[in-house]
């Protein structure tokens, strides 16, 4: 399951071919949540990481990766059938444990032409799993994201920065923000010492003059 295949102890028969390819469904899952909770925790620990919301567009990548490798799949079939002239299911089997990098041994390309053709396939459906792979922890981590920013925004509390009794619009614009992790303190400061420097007035707003004098 660590991709290495030493080849000294393989599966004979068909039933513990067929829980091979089980064996490796279930432990490219719990790959993938482990990889997945992992990453949400890192996330979790930065205050300022910038959040996605999962859409459409992300949905159609997935699909579009999953449907490529059960083509590369389709692809190492066929090679190893017609061309390595092996049985459908040792087909099936080969190019299932091939392109997850697994590979026992047990079968191999023997002739020129699936040699040459097998190296590029491996290298391209190894790419597509590892994408694939990728594409669902992404997806995984998005849908918490959108879950904690639902939340945030479910939530009717805020506070008042200049304790004068009232919350402004600003004011609960702000918070939001810092709640859902699109802006800091730090930012907040910068942009106060920023408005302070052109409100040369201490009016608590910015005019034309003011924008004026700032550049002169």
């Amino acid at each position: 399951m660590c991709t290495i295949g030493y080849s000294d102890i393989t599966p004979n028969s068909t039933l513990a071919k067929l829980f091979s390819i089980l064996l490796v469904l279930v432990s490219l899952v719990f790959y993938h949540i482990l990889v997945s909770n992992f990453v949400i925790y890192v996330i979790n620990l930065r205050k300022n990481t910038h959040k996605r919301l999962f859409d459409t567009r992300k949905r159609s990548r997935v699909a579009l990766a999953l449907c490529v490798f059960v083509l590369c799949i389709g692809i190492g079939v066929f090679l190893m059938h017609f061309v390595e002239k092996i049985g459908w299911f040792d087909s099936f089997y080969f190019s299932f444990m091939g392109i997850t990098s697994v590979g026992y041994g047990e079968k191999v390309f023997e002739s020129i032409f699936g040699r040459i053709f097998g190296s590029i396939w491996l290298v391209i459906s190894i790419i597509v799993v590892v994408r694939v792979f990728i594409l669902f922890v992404e997806v995984r981590v998005d849908e918490r994201q959108s879950k904690v920013e639902k939340w945030v925004m479910e939530q009717d509390v805020t506070v008042d920065q200049f304790h004068d009794g009232f919350v402004s619009k600003s004011d609960y614009m702000m918070y939001k923000l810092k709640e859902l992790g699109k802006i800091t303190e730090r930012d907040i400061l910068l942009i106060n010492k920023q408005f302070e420097r052109l409100d040369t007035g201490n009016c608590g707003r910015i005019t034309l003059s003011n924008i004026i004098e700032s550049h002169y």
